[in-house]
């Protein structure tokens, strides 16, 4: 009975242990969609909203989510084009 105990110990301080989040772990690197509001109201402007089964997308949202390096990528093209508005979005 006793090792039964001492197993289910173990086994609670191992769960307890492992789903603890790391403080090691960083977060993204990449852009934050939120902080790129200039730059997703460019994209939104650019392309109409997606319309699936009665839903409705901005497609900036879409390309975030579905291809951060894409999204990433364009990000850095505009920011090159529009040096004024990267510099406000960086400064936000």
């Amino acid at each position: 009975m006793l090792g039964g105990l001492c197993d289910a110990l173990v086994s609670f301080l191992l769960d307890v242990a492992w789903s603890r989040p790391s403080e090691e772990v960083e977060g993204p690197s990449g852009p934050s969609y939120d902080l790129e509001g200039a730059f997703n109201d460019n994209l939104d402007s650019d392309y109409e909203l997606v319309k699936i089964a009665g839903s409705i997308f901005e497609p900036s949202r879409i390309l975030f989510t579905l291809d951060a390096t894409q999204y990433e990528a364009a990000l850095t093209e505009w920011r090159l084009a529009n040096p004024a508005e990267g510099e406000q979005e960086a400064a936000a």
